[in-house]
């Protein structure tokens, strides 16, 4: 079933008078960032499933080109093998259930990510069982660098990756088994440190020497992950030409073909939310709005990068920014913790029954939501155009 479509977020509102929160998505968006990857990254890009799992979002994925996609589920494996039944799936959750591992065998994948010995016998018994040959699996070993380098968000290497040492003893032992094997890394969400790609590239080669000889002979990949960022106003993200120039440079040590898996980079832009004010509290600067942390907002209180936001009026008439102020904004649910973290500048002016736009909301919204208090999540439409937002890569906001 196609989503109702509108030309813009005014347009919507003067029409419908939505009393529900909206996720407008622009597929064009999707189109332009996909291209950036295709024209400039040094290497083949596949789309991170779990940052945005709606159909319709995927199918603007597959529709601006992208053939590969790195999948964490049988779920996921599933959506995509339905919408893209060619598409090349690569298992990149380092930990998988064995049901999940076999799920993925009889699904086609041959492609799969670890960071210990136990998950890689584990793929080796389950692929072994049902006849799929060593040779035809790609393992990637997942590892880490001790020094954390890269984004402060999002924290992946407490969970996941492999200490150089046992990385190298891995990446030779999938070798020695038979298996094409490759290396792969995460900078971490939201990266803003775009030299993190080549550090971590030049840790990669390391590990690779150590295991495969100074030539690396048998290294089939290296996957550099995602963290590719979006560009929030004021946030201080640099441009992607950065971040691609930062692994071109690594790119060049290596004898293999190099891959990446943005997830956020791809979707962010492509969506904005339409939230109502529910209530203004006479004289405060207190708004109630139909969506929150259990819905759209999950992430914010994670992360030091936050949305930015427009106001309307009830009619679809964008609100002057000639006066403004900072205002909590609560949630929809009876909880008190729903409630967005950091205070939001919007026009002094704005009422119950006012309009938020809340941008950059394409990546980690709807696939995080609840039905928390027996609210649903926003409905998803699509739009022809959504305006652009002040602020250029690299500038970063003041302390005010």
């Amino acid at each position: 079933m196609q989503p109702e479509h509108f030309a813009s977020l005014p347009a919507l509102i003067a029409s419908q008078k939505p009393s529900e929160a909206h996720l407008c998505f622009c597929p064009a968006h999707v189109h332009r960032q996909v291209a950036k990857f295709h024209e400039s990254f040094p290497g083949s890009t596949a789309w991170a499933v779990k940052a945005n799992p709606h159909p319709v979002v995927l199918r603007a994925i597959i529709d601006a080109g992208i053939r590969e996609f790195d999948v964490a589920s049988r779920q996921e494996i599933d959506l995509v093998r339905a919408a893209l039944p060619a598409a090349v799936l690569h298992f990149n959750n380092p930990v998988k259930a064995p049901e999940d591992i076999a799920h993925a065998l009889a699904a086609g994948v041959r492609s799969f990510a670890l960071d210990c010995l136990e998950e890689l016998e584990k793929i080796a018994a389950l692929a072994a069982g049902v006849g799929v040959p060593a040779r035809n699996i790609l393992l990637n070993v997942r590892f880490k660098d001790a020094a954390e380098r890269g984004t402060d968000n999002y924290n992946f290497h407490e969970k996941f990756g492999a200490a150089p040492d046992e990385a190298s003893h891995l990446l030779q032992h999938a070798k020695e088994l038979g298996f094409r094997a490759g290396l792969t890394f995460h900078p971490g969400s939201q990266n803003r440190n775009p030299a993190a790609y080549e550090e971590m590239m030049r840790l990669a080669h390391a590990i690779a020497g150590r295991a495969l000889g100074p030539d690396m002979a048998g290294l089939d990949l290296l996957n550099v992950g995602g963290g590719f960022p979006c560009h929030y106003p004021g946030g201080g993200e640099q441009p992607l030409t950065h971040y691609f120039d930062s692994v071109r440079r690594g790119a060049a040590l290596f004898p293999c073909p190099v891959s990446c898996e943005p997830g956020r980079a791809l979707v962010a832009d492509s969506i904005s939310l339409l939230a109502r004010i529910n209530l203004r509290r006479s004289g405060d600067n207190r708004l109630y709005i139909n969506d929150g942390i259990y819905g759209s907002f999950m992430e914010l209180p994670f992360v030091d990068f936050h949305p930015p936001a427009r106001a309307y009026s009830p009619g679809g008439t964008l609100v002057p920014e000639e006066a403004v102020q900072l205002f909590h904004i609560w949630g929809a649910t009876c909880d008190s913790l729903d409630k967005i973290p950091t205070p939001v500048r919007l026009p002094a002016s704005i009422q119950t029954g006012s309009y938020i736009e809340f941008g950059l909301m394409g990546a980690y919204t709807n696939a995080t939501a609840t039905h928390f208090n027996g609210i649903a999540p926003p409905r998803l439409v699509t739009v022809e155009r959504l305006d652009a937002w002040e602020g250029k890569p690299g500038e970063r906001r003041s302390a005010s």
